[in-house]
């Protein structure tokens, strides 16, 4: 496993800005580049303590939203004893494999970007993806109390020094425009 990667793109921001989507798009514009992501073992461990689907967890449906509010405080408790264990355990899922270009889906906290930027430092582009409340909405984004008041959402909105940010509304040029740009940052790397 690679444990200096030359580039990390963080990605960050509310549920429904379309990280997930702009995770994708990226990767596969960037060859040699893996996307992490730091709920992968909360959800892993949620799968098999509770006998659940792990890929239906991972899928961006009600399944996952389902176990979303379970998930979040069991995560808040193990991170009062490790802040860093999801983002060194999302790491370590990838052992054996070898890329140059991380993308980190899912930055959530303060000490997520912490664990990054102290961790690699010099190599983190971090990224916040903005998107309008009707975007959000037409994504399928309906407020969940005990998910969308918690630091698992806002846990970041405070930041002001993102490397790039962005809105993400359905503007496709602007959209490709951003990825561009991301993806020039991660070549000047390689």
């Amino acid at each position: 496993m690679t444990i200096n990667p030359r580039r990390i793109v963080c990605l960050s921001g509310k549920r429904k800005s379309g990280k997930d989507y702009i995770a994708e798009l990226l990767h596969a514009s960037i060859p040699n580049s893996i996307i992490i992501r730091i709920s992968a073992p909360i959800k892993k461990y949620w799968s098999e303590s509770k006998g659940l689907d792990m890929d239906k967890l991972m899928s961006d449906g009600a399944y996952k939203e389902k176990y979303r509010t379970e998930m979040i405080v069991w995560g808040e408790e193990k991170r009062a004893q490790d802040s860093g264990f999801f983002c060194r355990t999302a790491i370590e899922m990838l052992k054996g494999s070898d890329f140059p270009v991380w993308i980190v889906s899912d930055l959530r906290r303060e000490t997520d970007l912490k664990f990054f930027r102290d961790t690699y430092p010099n190599r983190v582009t971090c990224v916040r993806i903005s998107a309008s409340s009707e975007a959000r909405v037409k994504r399928g984004f309906v407020f969940a109390a005990g998910v969308d008041d918690t630091e698992s959402e806002n846990g970041l909105d405070h930041i002001q020094d993102w490397d790039v940010c962005f809105q993400n509304d359905g503007d496709h040029l602007l959209l490709q425009g951003n990825l561009d740009h991301l993806t020039r940052i991660c070549q000047e790397s390689l």
